[in-house]
């Protein structure tokens, strides 16, 4: 039997065997029947040694990719503090095994000439890589990259980023889905010149359409860009109406009216042409007034005295500690004496007393920052030598000290280098460090009675993320303190503001601008006795208006009202 020339040319690129070894004598018109030369000649045209090497090789390569990223590198990753490899290694396993195989197949298919069906499988090869590729990015952005930009933005002052990552959050996976779907149904051979025609003409209705939508959500970028608040923030609109920012979506905001406890959505666009009062910002003190009416022939200077005493006698309002304390007794909850009345004066001593201690040790930081500010302007001048750097770091290391915080190795920790970085340390002491004592007197304040359920939380978040932030504005100074090289002129500059930022945004010792004002508002008709009354104001601080689900502010206001009749007309001031 004579084979035919196709199967003498399918054999040679088998490989290694010519056609002219392949003769009519070698081969039995019996043993072999034409189905059976066909079925061979497909199957020897699949498994011939130029594909098994190509499969092998491809495969192999994917094996030892596979160990030594999902098995290797998540053994060393295991080391490392921070876990963002690891749930890098998790999240993209699948995909990753996806990718592999698919590699796989395309390389096979390669070198198995051209047909229809090859032609077919290798596209759907390549939408499946397009998938694995796109569901894996995808996973890289939300659970690790978003994720821990997230915590980020919890632990920094930057309010942008506390916008701009919920949107990033809603709009990254969409683009990239939108982007992997197209490449995948691209990838199938499909043409998308038509598709791209009529997404375009989409898009210019579209855009005609939704022109307010797009209106709010470009206010929301600009809002973003410029944002006069961070979530969490108490604001008063332009109607009056106290509220809370709770999220800025990519149309709408999203506020927590604080007196109809119900939420407010408001179009991007109308709130950003709001003009808008933040009670929060610079801190989360807020001034309040109380009106009382005494007696016209009332002794001014003992009103005076009896008002700021009510005042400053309650332990939510901003002011000089000792006096507080020294006021407590006398003139906080005189006029509900009771067993509740008791706890909160207690509770309200526990903290002060606490806030005290921590005066006094943030008193003696300002005043060594100040010493080492003139000493830094006096020794740069000209730039440091090694002497007068090894000078200056001990002064600050004594700074860093107080603050609670050594030196610490990352290699120790991470294994990784020998990057020096300052963090806590426990550390035998006669004195409490200023991070000690910040959470004593946190803990203390957790006791009042008054506080909602969910201050329990909100206040170590608070403290805690200041805490995370001394640590890295003042590592940031080390390691400039430690190797200044260019930058030794302006050492000065680096300190001021660490010790700027110390005094405005992480806990002051309280001012003497905080404490309670009273004025004389001027004379009324009092319709009931036929004469004239005089009228004082008193103007005081509330510690934080955040607390009791933002309703702090307003229950100090009317305890200080009734405890400053209650006061007056003991004293025969008031009706």
């Amino acid at each position: 039997m004579v084979l035919p020339s196709a199967f003498h040319s399918l054999l040679a690129q088998a490989g290694d065997v010519s056609p002219d070894a392949v003769s009519p004598e070698t081969v039995s018109p019996d043993a072999v029947s034409p189905d059976v030369v066909a079925e061979s000649g497909a199957t020897l045209g699949l498994f011939a040694p130029p594909v098994l090497r190509v499969l092998g090789f491809t495969s192999l390569t994917g094996l030892i990719a596979y160990i030594i990223i999902f098995v290797l590198l998540r053994a060393w990753l295991r080391k490392i503090h921070s876990d963002a490899g690891l749930v890098a290694v998790r999240v993209t396993r699948i995909p990753a095994i996806i990718l592999i195989i698919g590699l796989v197949i395309k390389a096979t298919l390669g070198q198995m000439g051209e047909s229809s069906t090859i032609g077919l499988l290798q596209h759907v090869d390549t939408a499946l890589i397009a998938i694995a590729v796109t569901y894996g990015i995808s996973q890289l952005l939300t659970e690790v990259l978003l994720y821990y930009l997230e915590g980020y933005a919890e632990k920094s002052e930057a309010q942008w980023d506390d916008v701009l990552i919920p949107i990033l959050k809603t709009v990254l996976p969409i683009f990239v889905y939108g982007i992997g779907g197209l490449v995948s149904v691209q990838s199938l051979g499909i043409d998308l010149s038509g598709l791209w025609v009529a997404i375009g003409g989409i898009t210019f209705v579209l855009g005609f359409a939704l022109k307010d939508i797009l209106a709010n959500f470009f206010s929301g970028v600009v809002l973003l860009i410029d944002t006069p608040f961070r979530f969490g923030d108490v604001v008063v609109l332009e109607d009056g109406t106290r509220a809370v920012i709770k999220k800025v979506g990519l149309r709408v905001t999203n506020l927590y009216v604080i007196d109809q406890h119900s939420e407010l959505y408001l179009p991007n666009g109308v709130f950003q042409n709001q003009e808008i009062i933040n009670l929060t910002r610079p801190g989360t003190d807020y001034y309040y007034t109380v009106t009382v009416p005494v007696k016209f022939d009332a002794e001014p200077a003992q009103v005076v005295q009896i008002i700021e005493s009510v005042a400053l006698a309650h332990p939510d309002t901003l002011g000089d500690i000792d006096k507080k304390l020294s006021l407590l007794d006398t003139y906080y909850g005189v006029s509900g004496s009771g067993p509740q009345e008791q706890k909160k004066r207690e509770m309200g001593r526990q903290r002060l007393l606490a806030e005290r201690e921590l005066n006094v040790q943030l008193a003696k930081i300002e005043n060594a920052f100040d010493v080492l500010s003139n000493d830094i302007a006096q020794r740069e001048s000209g730039g440091l030598d090694s002497i007068e750097v090894g000078q200056i770091k001990a002064e600050y290391m004594e700074i860093c000290r107080m603050l609670g915080l050594s030196v610490v190795q990352e290699r120790q920790r991470q294994g990784l280098g020998k990057r020096e970085r300052l963090d806590e340390v426990q550390v035998q002491s006669d004195t409490k460090s200023l991070i000690t004592l910040i959470r004593e007197w946190y803990q203390a304040w957790l006791k009042d009675p008054d506080l909602a359920r969910e201050d329990g939380k909100v206040l170590p978040k608070e403290w805690e993320q200041k805490i995370e932030l001394l640590k890295s504005k003042t590592t940031k100074v080390y390691r400039q303190v430690s190797n200044p090289d260019a930058d030794d002129t302006r050492l000065d500059d680096s300190v001021q503001v660490l010790f700027q930022w110390l005094q405005e945004s992480f806990k002051t010792t309280r001012n003497q601008w905080q404490k309670p004002r009273v004025w004389m508002s001027g004379t009324r008709l009092d319709n009931q006795s036929s004469g004239t009354n005089r009228t004082f104001t008193v103007k005081f601080y509330v510690d934080d208006i955040t607390l009791e689900h933002f309703q702090r502010g307003f229950r100090v206001e009317s305890e200080i009202n009734r405890e400053l009749l209650w006061q007056l007309r003991q004293a025969y001031l008031a009706r």
